[in-house]
């Protein structure tokens, strides 16, 4: 088990951000985490991830853990706490009750690494899709969709969705994971994963120059 440890929301979160991390630090070098694999008795999901952070900076303190990033995803205001700022704010406070250090202002666009006013290892913080606007990774997905064949199925895809009789998940919060979920399924194998996508270079990782910066910062 690697004491560098990255936590996110989910299952398929934990798989698309092990393969980025692979491709981007090296095989195997960063233990990826939903809040559910960390405490089964947890669910999985922002909130939950926010919830488990105490276990995590607590093996900060203790040194199981040498190296620390969090990922999550922005949503949407007013729904379930969501929006940049209000996610920002929600890990910050946490952070900031056990001594790390909170800018005034969020780095926008290129991720956040806090400081510990006792020498802790250094936090990465990056919120999907941009650490800057609100949505999720399939958002971030979507940028980094460039081929002309696969982004005229993404574009197919939203052309189909709009066209939908009914839609019966929220258009707000979930239209990007709808049209990238249906994108999947029009590949060569459909449903492929996105963790596959990265590795078959479908997904072009030169458009996400910022992440993989923050990425590497952070794991340095």
């Amino acid at each position: 088990m690697s004491s560098w440890k990255l936590l996110v929301e989910g299952k398929d979160d934990q798989d698309f951000f092990n393969a980025f991390c692979n491709l981007v630090i090296g095989e195997n070098k960063i233990d990826i985490f939903p809040p559910k694999a960390l405490n089964e008795n947890s669910g999985d999901g922002w909130s939950n991830l926010i919830s488990n952070l105490p276990l995590l900076l607590s093996q900060l303190k203790n040194g199981d853990t040498e190296k620390l990033g969090i990922i999550l995803d922005a949503d949407y205001p007013p729904e379930n706490s969501g929006g940049f700022h209000e996610r920002y704010k929600k890990v910050t406070e946490k952070l900031a009750e056990v001594g790390y250090k909170i800018p005034t202002k969020p780095k926008l666009q290129k991720g956040d690494i806090f400081n510990h006013s006792d020498g802790l290892p250094n936090i990465g913080l990056w919120i999907m899709p941009d650490h800057k606007n609100n949505d999720m990774l399939e958002s971030f997905v979507e940028s980094l969709i460039t081929d002309t064949t696969q982004a005229s199925l993404l574009q197919h895809a939203d052309k189909s969705i709009n066209k939908l009789p009914v839609k019966l998940f929220n258009t707000q919060l979930h239209t990007s994971k709808a049209k990238v979920f249906t994108w999947r399924a029009w590949q060569e194998k459909p449903g492929s994963s996105l963790a596959g996508a990265l590795y078959k270079n479908i997904l072009d990782r030169s458009k996400a120059s910022d992440f993989e910066a923050w990425l590497t910062h952070t794991f340095k």
